[in-house]
């Protein structure tokens, strides 16, 4: 089956506005067993403190730069979407924030080499087709003594609503993919010691918990409807993948009384 998370068309449909990332983020904070404090736990381990210059490799709508800067942090931004660059950027004018963002490849950063006192990537590798690249240019840009954090999904995140989209995929004769972020989890410690040979992994664990179809649906919706071969962006095939979902997602709250999808994650931190 072939991966989809790194296919650049897709990316620039997934990642062209920040409407799917939105709705992920919150179904993340409502529907979850843990409390929503993952922001607080990526700075915990990233230990902050102000004049520090930081970098964000595919930074997305900027979800981490307000906590940065509040700690006093300079903070620059790069996201491979123009799209989010943007989103960022539009942030960063809204909440005044003093940082810059900038469209740029996680696998050739423009930046200098140790000029950055912390390097982030928060659940971005696995849309990187060399991701060894992006871990040797992270490690690039740090000075002696930086620190380098990296998040990344277990490889089972949501596996029970994949294995669900790939039985209705197959029942409608459509072919599946592997699950969205395979290309990179949490099973790559070993690669990531090639390139931060003082790295640790810290894992969290969390689940989904749905007593009602349409939160899990809308989340469905947002990307892992896509994982099919025939994908395209026209996406004709998506009212007939909903609807088989829809009534296997139902049908396990009948019987269950939720709709419960395991879904660990966790990080590498390295000090170079």
């Amino acid at each position: 089956m072939s991966q989809r998370s790194t296919d650049p068309p897709y990316l620039r449909y997934q990642y062209g506005d920040a409407e799917k990332l939105r709705i992920r983020g919150e179904t993340h904070r409502l529907h979850s067993e843990r409390p929503d404090d993952l922001q607080d736990w990526v700075l915990s381990l990233l230990g902050i403190r102000a004049g520090q210059r930081v970098v964000d490799v595919g930074c997305g709508t900027g979800w981490l730069h307000p906590a940065l800067s509040g700690r006093g942090a300079a903070v620059v931004g790069l996201d491979a979407s123009f799209g989010m660059a943007a989103e960022t950027r539009r942030r960063a004018a809204r909440e005044r924030l003093p940082l810059a963002a900038l469209q740029a490849d996680a696998q050739r950063l423009p930046l200098a080499d140790s000029s950055f006192d912390r390097a982030v990537a928060v659940h971005v590798l696995f849309h990187v087709p060399d991701v060894r690249r992006a871990l040797v240019e992270m490690r690039r840009v740090l000075v002696p003594g930086g620190r380098v954090l990296v998040t990344t999904n277990a490889a089972d995140h949501s596996l029970r609503l994949h294995e669900m989209h790939a039985e209705a995929a197959r029942s409608l004769g459509y072919t599946p993919t592997e699950p969205a972020g395979s290309h990179f989890t949490l099973d790559d410690f070993d690669l990531v010691r090639e390139v931060f040979p003082t790295a640790e992994c810290h894992v969290r664990r969390d689940a989904f918990v749905f007593r009602e179809p349409e939160p899990a649906l809308r989340f469905y919706a947002t990307g892992r409807v896509d994982g099919i071969r025939e994908w395209d962006p026209a996406g004709a095939y998506r009212p007939a993948l909903l609807r088989a979902v829809r009534a296997r997602i139902a049908g396990e709250i009948g019987r269950e009384g939720c709709f419960r999808v395991p879904k660990d994650s966790g990080c590498f931190t390295a000090t170079v």
